[in-house]
């Protein structure tokens, strides 16, 4: 059996270990400059994982070092200390594995062709678009229904960032994830006549909009309130064999969409939910 060691023991770091092969690695440890974390144990999906530094790390001489980090800059400068550090093996980088694999839409590949085998009916959407990452997606998966498509297109609202900073959810800041426009989003969609966009303010956005069923929608906002409205709103318009597929839920830099589902089942109702090993903490909820 091989040893490996993560370096970078952020939200990405942790993701990775539940996609370590056990039996093929033994995961001695994460390596990190974060002093904060020296000498303490991580809860991951293979129990406690001690934190050691850069240089303890290449010290112990793995058989390989992943580093889990997206930044190509901080990818090279961890590399580069390691190697200072006497590492002498192999390294691999996540930002190479992450451009290859994508094992969020992957899961929504099979979502979709489950839903359209069963014939579950309802229209598609999405709130959260973004830049249409996922919306050029749903609307290729499925070209003969209507696809909804909900954000402000200008970033993340300033009522939802305030609740953010107040509660310690995230570390959220307005101007984030502002460069979209309905016109981008919708030059990326490779059928756009059934797209329908209702910028602004969720779920403001829905006043009037005629009473849907919906058989499958990916909620994406980041954020606690957005989440919550999300779930408020589509979880009960949801067809039986429904899906919603849920960006964040384990996700450590946004600690507010695992709130918001507790929120959601403490008041509302318990909810089928299956947690994914992407690198982001997504998980899919059925509808029974």
């Amino acid at each position: 059996m091989q040893t490996l060691i993560i370096l970078g023991a952020g939200q990405f770091g942790r993701s990775f270990v539940g996609l370590v092969n056990r039996n093929q690695f033994q995961l001695l440890a994460f390596g990190d400059n974060n002093q904060t974390l020296w000498n303490t144990g991580l809860s991951t999906a293979l129990g406690k994982v001690p934190v050691i530094s850069v240089e303890q790390a290449a010290k112990l001489q793995p058989d390989l070092m992943l580093i889990a980090i997206s930044d190509e800059t901080r990818t090279q400068a961890l590399m580069d200390q390691a190697i200072q550090a006497g590492y002498q093996n192999s390294f691999l980088k996540l930002s190479d594995l992450s451009r290859i694999l994508d094992i969020r839409s992957a899961t929504l590949h099979r979502m979709a062709n489950r839903i359209t085998e069963q014939r579950i009916p309802g229209s598609i959407a999405e709130l959260g678009v973004y830049r249409g990452d996922i919306a050029w997606q749903l609307n290729a998966l499925f070209p003969e229904r209507e696809l909804l498509l909900f954000d402000t297109f200008h970033g993340f609202d300033e009522k939802d960032v305030k609740t953010e900073k107040e509660r310690c959810f995230s570390r959220a800041e307005i101007q984030n994830f502002s460069d979209t426009s309905t016109d981008y989003v919708k030059s990326r969609l490779p059928f756009p006549n059934q797209a329908l966009f209702y910028p602004g303010y969720f779920p403001e956005t829905t006043c009037g909009l005629p009473d849907k069923q919906f058989a499958l929608v990916s909620l994406d906002t980041d954020l606690y309130e957005p989440i919550l409205a999300g779930l408020q709103y589509f979880y009960p318009r949801l067809s039986s064999g429904g899906m919603i597929l849920l960006h964040d839920y384990n996700n450590t830099q946004f600690r507010g969409c695992k709130e918001a589902v507790r929120q959601y089942e403490q008041t509302a109702t318990p909810l089928l939910l299956v947690p994914l090993c992407d690198l982001h903490g997504t998980a899919v909820i059925l509808k029974p």
